[in-house]
């Protein structure tokens, strides 16, 4: 399961074009009259900020993409509130998980689950650790970095620090406290 972005062009159009909607007049000419699809809805309150997420999914690509694996595709609306105002953003994607393992309520929850991970790691190694600033890129250096960046942000997590990048100033300063999280963690 992943999304699709722009770049994979003619994957991406074939999404936006299932998804569209369609006047009642358009669908009448072309013989449409109701895109097969489940769908599912969630609504969070955290953080002050207000969520709602909709899913849709259709296995109608199945057989018609060259896509490999394609079983479903879905697109996904996030509507939120920040700050007194609304904003919405709409992502398309693809799962090989077939309509009977993966229902739209399980599709949103892994792709929801698949956005912490993206917020807890790879955003803490981007904007914190800077990794996508690294001049790090031959042999095999990135992978060692990546490695320990990955247990840096591991190791601080499991002794309990939710704020990495105000751990990380800490331990800068304090490099015996750093020293006691590796050991504690590793025993």
């Amino acid at each position: 399961m992943f999304l699709v972005k722009g770049n994979q062009p003619q994957l991406f159009e074939d999404l936006r074009l299932l998804f569209a909607p369609l006047s009642p007049a358009k669908r009448a000419g072309e013989g449409i009259f109701r895109l097969p699809e489940q769908h599912a809805q969630t609504k969070d309150q955290a953080h002050g900020r207000l969520e709602f997420r909709s899913i849709r999914v259709s296995s109608e690509l199945q057989g018609y993409s060259d896509w490999p694996g394609l079983e479903q595709v879905f697109e996904i609306r996030r509507r939120w509130r920040s700050n007194g105002q609304w904003h919405e953003a709409v992502h398309y994607g693809v799962s090989s998980l077939p309509a009977a393992i993966a229902i739209p309520e399980r599709l949103l929850k892994l792709k929801r689950g698949h956005w912490t991970i993206e917020n807890r790691l790879h955003y803490v190694k981007d904007v914190t650790m800077r990794e996508d600033q690294s001049t790090l890129h031959t042999d095999n250096g990135p992978k060692i970095m990546a490695a320990l960046r990955n247990t840096v942000v591991s190791l601080l997590r499991r002794a309990g620090f939710s704020t990495i990048a105000a751990r990380m100033r800490y331990h800068s300063i304090h490099p015996e406290a750093a020293l006691q999280v590796l050991s504690c963690s590793l025993f």
